[in-house]
């Protein structure tokens, strides 16, 4: 195999974006182990003497003018004018995931592999959408990333949700010495690696010491300027397969919902509505000591259901959590104390259901009650209720309202 990165590619004929010449780079992508060049990344960067010689200031620039699918076209570009060329290793595209599916890839396959990108800003933003193209993208063999990965803790929580093929950790993870957020991810991608067989690539590995801080957070490969390219590889053999795994757990059909995702093969409950809130309460306290990686949902029925008490509540836990999001019939779409409002169609099975749904790195939850319709009194009203705390089913549900969380 190679042992030494390409050179970079000429600007050439490289497009400008807004007045910025754009130059192509095959950035390295190392085994951390034994700096066996593994694969190249296709980066757009600007002038080297420029401000935007580094590929994030780029990208960053590019995402406060919402055009980074401006910059995700020329990449594309790039792949296709190198796909014809002889490599030893894979040439890595990455796209947002919203590129990745409206793409034509055409031509691109077999001289590089795409890989559709996913940020906590876009899922978080918009998670009905992103849910859609990240399903999208699958069912046409494309692996999905989650990039960022550490760069804050609420971006942690995506692992659970994304369920991504690869990871590629933040630059902040190593261009420091470990601090609480550190420790933080090193737990959350080692709790995601214990379950799936995904990737795990450090960005900005320049030094030995980052490349040793990268091991320390769970990566296995990085990018970046070390070793120099004109180092020799330690003899070793390491296996890079950025291609998509199976099929992930959060899958959903659409028109699950959560009770219809748990109740089956499990024994269910029937309860009256008071217990039914001391038990959601209790649930809400867990989430709000479950980390900064913790995505709680719930809903509601209808909106005068969301009383002052569980406005306050929820408040408080979407100060603790990464996401927070609840639905009703006739909850007005917005947020409020950063707690995600979102409206309810009245003929939607889950107007008939009362969730809470946990998901997180290290705890996850869902209690899901279907209204029976029996008793008079709000209080009295009897449900059938189901809980559980097996990670697969917690996460289809997660996935079965949040897809209902249209803009």
């Amino acid at each position: 195999m190679e042992t030494t990165a390409p050179e970079p590619a000429s600007a050439g004929s490289a497009p400008a974006f807004h007045g910025i010449p754009l130059r192509v780079h095959r950035a390295p992508v190392r085994c951390l182990d034994t700096a066996a060049l593994t694969a190249v990344e296709l980066q757009l960067r600007g002038a080297e003497d420029s401000a935007f010689a580094a590929p994030g200031v780029l990208r960053a620039t590019a995402r406060s003018m919402g055009e980074t699918g401006l910059l995700d076209e020329f990449t594309l570009a790039a792949a296709r004018a190198y796909a014809e060329e002889e490599s030893a290793v894979p040439q890595l595209a990455l796209l947002d995931v919203e590129i990745a599916v409206s793409a034509n890839l055409a031509g691109v396959d077999d001289g590089a592999r795409i890989i559709a990108t996913v940020t906590e800003d876009a899922v978080m933003a918009h998670p009905a959408r992103a849910l859609g193209h990240i399903a999208a993208a699958r069912s046409m063999g494309v692996a999905i990333a989650v990039d960022e990965v550490g760069e804050r803790p609420q971006s942690l929580a995506l692992l659970s949700l994304v369920e991504p093929d690869v990871i590629i950790t933040s630059t902040d993870l190593v261009s420091r010495p470990a601090h609480a957020l550190t420790a933080r991810a090193a737990h959350a991608v080692a709790a995601y690696r214990e379950r799936t067989d995904a990737l795990v690539i450090a960005r900005g590995v320049d030094s030995d010491l980052q490349r040793r801080r990268a091991l320390g957070v769970g990566a296995r490969f990085g990018i970046g300027s070390f070793p120099p390219a004109t180092a020799a590889s330690v003899a070793g053999h390491c296996d890079f397969d950025p291609g998509p795994r199976s099929r992930p757990e959060g899958a959903s059909d659409g028109r699950s919902t959560p009770f219809t995702i748990a109740a089956p093969g499990r024994r269910t409950t029937r309860s009256l509505k008071r217990l039914l809130v001391s038990m959601s309460k209790m649930l809400e306290m867990q989430a709000a000591s479950a980390g900064q990686d913790t995505i709680v949902l719930g809903t509601f029925q209808h909106a005068d259901h969301f009383t002052p008490g569980s406005r306050r509540r929820w408040a408080h836990l979407a100060s603790q959590v990464a996401y927070t999001g609840i639905y009703g019939v006739g909850i007005q779409p917005m947020i409020d104390f950063n707690v995600h409002h979102a409206p309810l169609d009245h003929t939607d099975r889950l107007v008939d259901e009362w969730n809470v749904v946990v998901l997180g790195s290290h705890f996850c939850c869902v209690l899901a009650a279907r209204d029976l319709h029996k008793g008079t009194v709000d209080s009295e009203r009897e449900f059938e209720y189901v809980v559980s705390y097996d990670r697969r089913t917690v996460t289809r549900c997660a996935h079965a309202v949040l897809e209902r969380f249209t803009d």
